[in-house]
């Protein structure tokens, strides 16, 4: 560690982004387990050792499947997206996964904001000679009064054959024009089509080799920078910024008759200058985290599906807007699938996020430890419900809930300073921690693994209060990041004030007498049952 337990430091500023979900649909585990996990798990890593960041977050309310899920439940996409911002909200609480800002850009106080934001963005934008116009093919539907695009596309992609529906593929992570779609259709029964040339505006990307040093730069792992790659020798040096919408923030009408509004993959580059100002806000600082010297870490997190709208439309277009740092870190992850296949809200094939933070007997520490352990980092990962029973019974219920009981009964009345051999020990784990969270490429699961070792190698038995107690102690730390209940119950049983805190380690303090020990929940198949979906158990299908 590059600070000494028990000493202090001024604490250092970040900004740590978290996609921005679409506000069509509840969360469950597929989303939790990749950049929303992460994420908490470093802001409370930052936190632990003394370090100020700030977490925003905010729905993606413009994407063009808010006005799908509108149709399909006969509302406004205003309502579908005031519904489900709220419900995610709620999700990610349900994990106790923090989030300082959560933005709803539809709705004040935000919708104003994110507006000027827009209009700022654009303006420096075009100051800049990186906002362009040109045509593109698109098909329309004259009975459905709408062109067949974002939600409504269904066809294959270009890149790798796989089906796709709107204007990226969610296999290789690919983004095309409309036009470049391989076999065309409309998701719905929308014929006639007919073949109109739209005006639409584009934003200027900086040369491909200046993109990739970029990249490159801030650990992009290469087959990512591939993806990039095919785009820009597909599509040109240039991504979408309006599409041909209603539901959107207007950019205006080169034509009476087709609307122009953001769009909404590129609008997250205004989000994150939003991001930003509130960075500024929150700290106190007063200065746009992506200022060129805010001396702010910003770090974001993404799914495979987002590399595009973030590697293109956010980081390629801070490099054409003047006064503006990209991001210090992105950090990429693949699909978490459900048993073998990918989860999936059309399919219903998926366990809520609602359902198992209420399921009985089921730990949402367990979760959370569960899905760090197996979290799709370096390739897609799966939830096995069977090996998650088998992980919180047999591994945390068993052998580490098993040591923490033993220990809790040993706990002294006044504990003794911290022994020098068990201090060197915990300093060889927290390094583990660092190495795995203070990089451009996280691992969760090697987080895990060290909160693992030093659960695995408990005193004995016969080795005193006084080594129950700065074991515990270490747990608690160690664990706090991924399992906040069970570090935080710790912490206060031994008498911790706030939250863990490296800084507070080694100071001895009295145990409050009375406090239980920390139990971790032993689930059955029945407890996890009613959270399982009928493309797993075949109820109801």
């Amino acid at each position: 560690m590059n600070l000494p337990l028990g000493a202090a430091r001024a604490p250092r500023p970040y900004l740590l982004t978290l996609p921005e979900p679409t506000p069509n649909g509840p969360f469950h585990l597929g989303h939790i387990s990749g950049p929303y996990l992460r994420m908490d798990v470093i802001a409370r890593w930052l936190r632990q050792r003394g370090d100020a960041p700030v977490v925003v977050s905010g729905s993606d309310a413009y994407d063009p499947w808010v006005p799908l899920r509108a149709w399909q439940d006969g509302t406004t996409e205003r309502e579908v997206v005031r519904s489900y911002h709220e419900r995610i909200a709620r999700d990610l609480a349900d994990l106790d996964i923090g989030v300082d800002a959560f933005v709803n850009p539809a709705e004040e106080p935000w919708r104003g904001r994110f507006e000027r934001e827009v209009k700022a963005s654009l303006a420096q934008l075009d100051s800049q000679g990186a906002v362009l116009a040109r045509g593109e093919r698109m098909l329309h539907s004259a009975s459905a009064g709408r062109f067949v695009v974002g939600a409504w596309l269904l066809g294959t992609c270009p890149d790798c054959g796989a089906g796709v529906a709107s204007y990226f593929c969610e296999e290789c992570g690919g983004h095309f024009l409309p036009e470049n779609v391989v076999d065309p259709r409309p998701r719905c029964d929308d014929r006639p089509l007919t073949e109109r040339t739209v005006d639409s505006l584009f934003l200027a990307l900086p040369n491909a080799a200046r993109l990739d040093a970029c990249l490159t730069g801030i650990g992009v792992p290469e087959r990512y920078r591939r993806t990039v790659a095919r785009f820009l020798g597909r599509e040109g040096l240039s991504v979408r910024l309006s599409a041909p919408q209603d539901w959107g923030i207007d950019l205006g009408r080169a034509d009476a008759e087709v609307p122009r509004t953001l769009f909404s993959y590129t609008g997250t580059f205004m989000f994150t200058r939003l991001a930003g100002e509130l960075h500024g806000e929150l700290s106190g600082s007063g200065v746009n985290a992506f200022a060129p010297d805010s001396g702010v870490m910003t770090i974001t997190s993404l799914g495979i599906d987002n590399v595009m709208p973030v590697l293109v439309g956010i980081i390629g277009t801070s490099l054409m807007y003047g006064p503006m740092k990209p991001y210090d870190r992105c950090l990429i992850n693949d699909f978490y699938q459900l048993s073998g296949e990918k989860f999936s809200t059309s399919r219903r094939h998926a366990i809520w996020v609602s359902d198992i933070a209420r399921a009985h007997n089921v730990d949402t520490d367990a979760v959370r430890y569960y899905l760090a352990k197996t979290n799709p980092e370096a390739g897609p990962a799966n939830f096995e419900p069977s090996a998650f029973l088998a992980t919180a019974g047999e591994r945390l219920a068993g052998r580490i809930g098993a040591a923490v009981q033993r220990r809790w009964q040993q706990l002294p009345h006044s504990p003794a300073a911290v022994p020098d051999a068990l201090l060197r020990r915990l300093m060889t784990s927290l390094d583990e921690q660092e190495r795995a969270l203070d990089s451009a490429v996280v691992s969760t699961a090697a987080a895990v693994r060290a909160f693992d070792d030093w659960c695995d190698r408990a005193p004995a038995d016969d080795a005193g209060g006084d080594a129950a107690y700065w074991w515990l102690k270490g747990a608690a730390v160690l664990g706090w990041p991924v399992m906040p209940r069970f570090g935080q119950h710790v912490w206060d049983g031994l008498g911790g004030a706030g939250e863990p805190r490296l800084a507070a380690f080694t100071a001895p303090t009295a145990p409050v007498t009375g406090t239980p020990a920390p139990r971790f929940s032993r689930p059955s198949a029945a407890d996890l049952a009613p959270c399982l979906p009928a493309t797993l158990t075949g109820v109801g299908a």
